[in-house]
């Protein structure tokens, strides 16, 4: 998939509003059998993919209640700072491995819905306010917030539903 970048909150909206709706129908229309034993080659349940969405997206609202990445992930600072995503998520993957489907699938509804409340009072002047604004803490880090909201929520969901569609039509 090509890389977009979107640049106001409507914009934004939109884009999260459209992914969200076609991951969920896809997600809508599985088995409990397809969401639970289907596996790609790391293990990963579309489950799994749910889940690591939902902890992901949790950043979002970490960074409005000004918690770093690390803290909102539950992984260690270090590990964050490695700039290593297989070991992020690896430890993201082991700590919700075992969670049952109905508190996946909750989790990730909640999870979003809470993102898009927080969402409701900002400007395209807040969007563009980078980590560092909000996380003070945080000093270098000048990615808009616009850029990480969408990474954590569109693209990554355009990302995984591409991959959890790859699981099930190799499945058989």
């Amino acid at each position: 998939m090509s890389e977009q970048r979107v640049t106001t909150k409507a914009d934004l909206i939109a884009h999260i509003e459209r992914d969200w709706a076609l991951t969920n129908e896809w997600l809508n229309s599985l088995s409990e059998a397809q969401w639970t034993t289907i596996k790609n080659p790391d293990g990963w349940t579309i489950k799994d993919h749910v889940a690591h969405l939902a902890v992901w997206e949790r950043c979002v609202i970490g960074i409005f209640h000004g918690q770093p990445y690390h803290i909102t992930l539950n992984i260690p600072e270090l590990v964050f700072l490695s700039g290593n995503f297989d070991a992020m998520n690896a430890i993201i993957y082991q700590a919700h491995k075992d969670a049952p489907l109905e508190q996946v699938r909750a989790h990730f509804q909640a999870t979003h819905n809470e993102v898009m409340q927080l969402l409701v009072p900002l400007t395209d002047a807040d969007m563009h306010k980078t980590y560092s604004d909000y996380i003070p803490s945080k000093p270098g880090h000048h990615i808009p917030i616009i850029d990480i909201i969408y990474a954590c929520t569109a693209h990554h969901y355009r990302e995984h539903l591409g991959w959890m569609q790859e699981m099930l039509s190799t499945a058989g």
